[in-house]
């Protein structure tokens, strides 16, 4: 339960809104004060009938008039601000005055109140009264308080308007009988405008003391923080990252909790999809803001996406009365569930690649997004792996612990098994059963190498010599010529020569088998003639037993004669015939003999097959590599259980590539990887099935999907609170004809509404938009909301929203208390300000205590790096997560110091001399006019340090429109954000795309500088330099008569310790970030830089990639590595945050860019505008080559000085 305590603190809290309160405690104050009682009759009576009236009529005395017009500007000044950043009106004339001295109390309590205008004309202002009469409340509390007397509003207001005189005597006197004796008051007409505001006495009275279970909560024990919540299907109205729907969930159940609105990150856009999920569920929303920008944003939001009036403020209340009718009358079903499955069926489709990319293979645990990424990771290393071996598929899982493996291939590797490859000795990976098997192959090659390989060629190149053949090429040409011989040596002995020189066609058809294939149509006549003249071909006595296949064999022996020979001759056959053959029958079995011994995996052709060059290479070696024989039997060993292991394959590359020992477990990797990849893909191709195209268009149909249901949000909305609308417009009849004849008067308030419909006016009204202040006079004390939302909380106090949390069940509050805190303000204008004589915890600090805190931190603000990094080091922690902008990486700069060198020193050495200077007015001045001219669609800001300062470029502007009428409309435009100057003090949250900032302080006239910087050296200086840090959407400029070079370096206080580091900011340059790089990327960056593109993967933490050519510039990024903790912000945030920064976005595809690289290149440079498919490529920079394109990617010696490699590779493709 809250202590009687702490409702005694919030009530001194209450009481001490405006620091003073001139309607209890009214003292005169010239400097704040225009005093009406001595004005002109002329110009008062114009006054009192409710006319505009100058103030020069009313005071006509000139050193008077000089006065009230100084008062006037203060007046008007302080009522501006109180107005735009507290919603409270200040700007009064009060009349009459009761002093309650004489009996003890020490109160001076004006009696009456008029709401006036005050409008700046040229050198004057116009003056009028804005409203009827009322009495001061303080007044009715203090007589009821200090002597039990119940005065009687309309009777003391009867008398007022009895007389045309704004306090007339009936008015003392009236209140004189009414006090008698009780009290002894001393009444006395006063007539004075100044600052006044009824908001503490309608608190107090609003005060009761009496808690709810949400105020109990908020003072219950501190929580330890936000527990997770899963999020369901929202009916979002506007776009919304991860966090924001994260506040809508938490919202939606009921929570109570603080957001921290870093600045930038979209708050507004979260509070509206908050109430407009909460009136969506039935749920009725208070939304309080002291800030009336901030309301008018956010309804101006709710009508951007056709939901006008679903928030009604107190300040525009008929409007958006009437614009909430028209949108419930309007109003059509929705169409929500086909367009929420149209989402969810894009999801689905963009899930399928998605999940078959990322998804873990059930069997070696992998995904094949890591496995591109680790071949990749393997290729980009300063020594890539070179093997292409793979390892079998049944082996691979034995092998995802690849240590046992990696001992065995340097075990191997310390035997010298790697020290030759199939390349280097023809004994690679030889068999042998024994040592004397070794021995033997030696023995038999040794022979045939030194003997019998010469001594054959030699015999049979003689032969074919003598009869003019063709030089045999192989041991199979040595072959088949001994068979030619053979053969013609036996035709011969049975044949006389000339059967060699007649056609024998005629011959062997007469000659086949009668039922034989080669049986032609021929008379028997013929047959048995050609018959005898084939025997007339045999030697005497001779005789074969088949002359058919005897004539066949002499026809081919003579064609193959003919072949080989290389002159017209008869067949012959060379003397020595039998023993060459002989030889070469023993040859043949010796080189059987070595074959078995050879690598049996190897892919060489046999020995015979061979030619006799190669043949001549290889028995040198098998008889000179004696080396590659050593420890073979251990090496066998070993071998036989990498193959076992599934490694054969990679210990015969490792040995081809003489691989270093330090090198092998990166070849290990190399191939297991990729014969994962392969495994992983057999398994389930279905990745394989998306082209690049096909899942860029799964992503844009999820986004176009998104939109509609996003634009149906809206519509969704507006359906259920126009159902709800016309059931209470037929439950309630009177109510709805007392609404209807009130709108007709064209005027409402929330307090009417309420009380002529209260069952009609919540359906009117599921969302109250008011100023916490507002809260005790527009609501009744009983209506309750089911939440509030307390925006810019943390700027207010608790007790200040306690109003507002007394009538709600739930709270969500929104605050960024670096760039706000509770400091209230003062209502009276004095020459020197009195301060708040006590501190208070804002509402978002208490209930962020109670409850817990969601942090927006995504940044969708453009700023300057050097900015951003000064923003996040000094006031968020770094929490916020900026993304430059393409034009700071074109060199364009969004913050920026503007040095004034001219009349930059003080003329004089007088305390003060340095504020101000003309130099730096002219210069700030002179820019405000440069930026109406050439950037009028940009809105401005500009603010300084000094309150003189800003008044004299305030003047200054003013007069140069005069001369500049051209310029006049700028001045006028932007609506909320109108041009302003202002001081840091005065800027809490405001925002334009443009701030000047010009300091307000130079040099002395020595030279110095000084370590006064106004307000930036008073208590709340850092805070107003926070302010003014967020304030720019796209430029801040600083106007400095120094920069940070000449300041001191001691004697600085609050926020002037900072402007050392700010103007500092504005020279830096961004550092590259480091970064672990990307295989893929790297890659894909080389082959752009040579396109002619400009790259860097260093520009910023948040961008894995930029490309640029000439003014456009892209962000490339890949799919395996998107942002974002679900697919809104990955695929519909993301792209859009980066196309709204100026930056092309551009993604690229794992497998597309993994199999061609080039091909991404090419598509990238082209869309940047580039025409690279126009011109031939440059050879490639030899310091600037990629290792895809060395001798050693290409399996070549390191040093072959082969340097015209202009054919790009992939670096996995081995």
């Amino acid at each position: 339960m809250v202590a009687q305590e702490q409702w005694t603190k919030w009530q001194e809290e209450i009481r001490a809104i405006g620091v003073t309160n001139p309607l209890t405690n009214f003292e005169v104050n010239s400097f704040g004060q225009i005093d009406l009682e001595r004005s002109h009759p002329g110009g008062f009576s114009q006054f009192v009938t409710g006319r505009q009236t100058l103030l020069s009529n009313l005071v006509r005395d000139p050193l008077a008039f000089s006065r009230a017009l100084s008062s006037a500007r203060r007046i008007k000044a302080k009522s501006d601000r109180i107005g735009s950043q507290f919603g409270i009106q200040t700007l009064h004339l009060v009349g009459g005055l009761a002093n309650f001295e004489a009996d003890g109390f020490d109160l001076n309590i004006p009696l009456l109140l008029w709401p006036i205008s005050l409008i700046k004309k040229a050198d004057d202002y116009e003056i009028a009264l804005d409203g009827e009469a009322r009495v001061n409340p303080a007044l009715v509390t203090a007589l009821r308080d200090c002597y039990g007397i119940q005065l009687n509003e309309a009777e003391l207001l009867a008398r007022q308007n009895e007389s045309s005189d704004l306090i007339p005597v009936t008015v003392l006197n009236y209140l004189a009988n009414l006090c008698g004796p009780t009290a002894n008051l001393d009444f006395k007409r006063i007539l004075v405008i100044s600052n006044f505001t009824t908001v503490v006495s309608e608190l107090l009275a609003d005060f009761d003391g009496q808690s709810n279970p949400l105020i109990e909560l908020l003072f219950s024990e501190s929580t330890d923080g936000l527990a997770d919540i899963d999020i369901p299907e929202l009916n979002l109205v506007v776009d919304a990252d991860a966090t924001q729907m994260r506040i809508v969930s938490r919202a939606l159940a009921g929570q109570s909790f603080a957001v921290e609105t870093l600045p930038g990150c979209g708050y507004i856009q979260s509070v509206v999809n908050v109430v407009a999920g909460l009136v969506h569920d039935g749920k009725r929303v208070l939304v309080v803001a002291p800030r009336e920008q901030t309301l008018a944003e956010i309804a101006d939001r709710f009508s951007a996406i056709g939901l006008n009036g679903l928030g009604v403020r107190a300040d525009s209340t008929w409007v958006d009365v009437v614009s909430a009718i028209s949108r419930n009358e309007k109003a059509q079903p929705d169409s929500v569930e086909s367009v929420r499955n149209e989402r969810i069926a894009s999801e689905v489709e963009l899930d399928k690649y998605f999940d078959a990319l990322n998804a873990t293979d059930p069997v070696l645990g992998v995904s094949v997004a890591r496995v591109l990424r680790e071949l990749s990771k393997l290729s980009s290393t300063q020594k890539p792996a070179l093997t292409s071996a793979r390892i079998p598929e049944d082996k691979l899982l034995s092998t995802v612990d690849r240590s046992a493996a990696l001992e065995l291939l340097e075990q191997a590797y310390d035997l010298g098994e790697f020290k030759f490859g199939p390349q280097d000795t023809a004994w690679y990976q030889a068999v042998f059963a024994t040592p004397a098997d070794v021995e033997q192959a030696l023995t038999v090659a040794r022979r045939v190498n030194a003997e019998t390989f010469p001594k054959l060629a030699e015999q049979l190149g003689e032969f074919t010599t003598k009869v003019n053949f063709k030089p045999a090429e192989t041991v199979e040409d040595w072959g088949t010529y001994l068979r030619l011989f053979v053969g013609i040596r036996e035709t011969l002995d049975r044949f006389v020569s000339d059967v060699f020189d007649r056609p024998l066609t005629e011959l062997i058809a007469a000659t086949a088998p009668r039922k034989g294939a080669d049986r032609t149509q021929m008379s028997g006549g013929n047959r048995r003639r050609l018959k005898k003249l084939a025997k007339e071909y045999l030697r005497t006595g001779m005789h074969v037993a088949d002359m058919h296949v005897a004539l066949t064999a002499i026809q081919e022996q003579r064609e193959l004669w003919q072949r080989f020979c290389t002159i017209p001759t008869s067949p012959q056959v060379p003397l020595g015939i039998n023993d060459a053959l002989v030889s070469y029958q023993g040859f043949i079995g010796d080189l059987e003999s070595l074959q078995v011994h050879l690598d049996p995996e190897s892919t060489e052709k046999p020995l015979v097959a061979l030619t006799l060059n190669e043949l001549k290479l290889k028995l040198q070696s098998l008889a000179e590599d004696t080396d590659a024989l050593a420890n073979l039997g251990d090496r066998s060993l070993v071998m036989s259980r990498l193959r076992e292991a599934g490694l054969g394959s990679l210990a015969r590359d490792l040995g081809k590539l003489h691989i270093a020992k330090d090198q092998i477990a990166m070849e290990l990797e190399q191939a297991w990887w990729q014969s994962a990849l392969e495994s992983v893909v057999a398994r389930d191709a279905s990745v394989l099935n998306y082209t690049p195209k096909q899942i860029q268009s799964n992503e844009l149909r999820f986004r176009a999907a998104y939109d509609a249901q996003i634009a149906m949000g809206g519509k969704t909305v507006a359906h259920e609170t126009s159902i709800r609308w016309k059931t209470a417009l037929s439950s309630y009849p009177a109510e709805a004809e007392a609404l209807k004849a009130l709108l007709k008067t064209r005027t409402a308030s929330l307090p009417q509404l309420a009380q002529i419909a209260p069952n009609i006016w919540p359906v009117i009204a599921p969302a109250v938009l008011v100023s916490p202040y507002e809260v005790p006079s527009q609501l009744q004390k009983l209506e309750q909301f089911d939440c509030v939302l307390i925006l810019d909380a943390a700027g207010s106090s608790l007790a200040e929203n306690l109003a507002a949390l007394k009538r709600a069940k739930q709270v969500v509050a929104f605050g960024d208390d670096a760039v706000a805190a509770p400091v209230g303000f003062e209502i009276e204008s004095r020459p020197t300000p009195l301060g708040k004589d006590f501190e208070s915890a804002s509402v978002f600090e208490e209930v962020r205590r109670a409850f817990g805190v969601e942090t927006l931190r995504r940044s969708y603000r453009r700023t300057h790096s050097a900015l951003a990094s000064l923003i996040n080091r000094e006031f968020y922690e770094n929490r916020i997560q900026f993304v430059p902008g393409a034009d700071e990486y074109q060199g364009e700069m969004s913050f920026t110091l503007e040095l004034v060198t001219e009349d930059n020193r003080a003329k004089t050495t007088i305390e003060g001399a340095t504020e101000s200077l003309d130099g730096e007015l002219n210069h700030t001045v002179e820019m405000i006019f440069n930026h109406a001219l050439w950037h009028p669609q940009q809105s401005l800001l500009v603010a300084s340090a000094s309150v003189v300062h800003a008044e004299r470029i305030r003047a200054a502007v003013k007069a140069g429109i005069q001369s500049r009428p051209n310029l006049a409309e700028f001045f006028d435009s932007h609506g909320r954000e109108k041009f302003e100057v202002t001081s840091l003090a005065d800027l809490t949250h405001r925002i334009a795309d443009r701030v000047i900032f010009s300091l307000g302080f130079g040099r002395t006239s020595h030279g110095a500088v000084l370590s006064n910087f106004g307000q930036l050296s008073q208590e709340h200086g850092r805070r107003y330099l926070a302010n003014l840090l967020v304030s720019a959407r796209e430029r801040i400029t600083v106007v400095s008569c120094f920069d940070a070079d000449d300041m001191p370096t001691d004697r600085l206080t609050n926020g002037a310790v900072m402007l050392k580091d700010f103007l500092q900011a504005s020279k830096q340059v961004a550092e590259p970030v480091a970064k672990v790089s990307d295989p893929m990327l790297a890659d894909l960056s080389l082959r752009l830089k040579k396109l002619g593109a400009r790259v860097d993967d260093s520009f910023s933490a948040e961008l894995p990639l930029v490309v640029s050519f000439a003014k456009s510039s892209a962000v490339i990024e890949p799919d395996w590595s998107i942002p974002g903790q679900n697919r809104t912000e990955k695929f519909r945030i993301r792209p859009g945050l980066l196309t709204a920064l100026g930056w092309k976005y551009t993604r690229v595809y794992s497998f597309e860019l993994f199999s061609d690289p080039q091909a991404v290149a090419i598509r990238i440079a082209e869309q940047l505008g580039m025409q690279v498919t126009k011109r031939p490529l440059p050879l490639f920079d030899s310091n600037d080559q990629a290792f895809e394109d060395s001798d050693l990617a290409w399996g070549d010696r390191g040093d072959s000085n082969d340097t015209r490699l202009r054919q790009d590779k992939p670096p996995h493709w081995g």
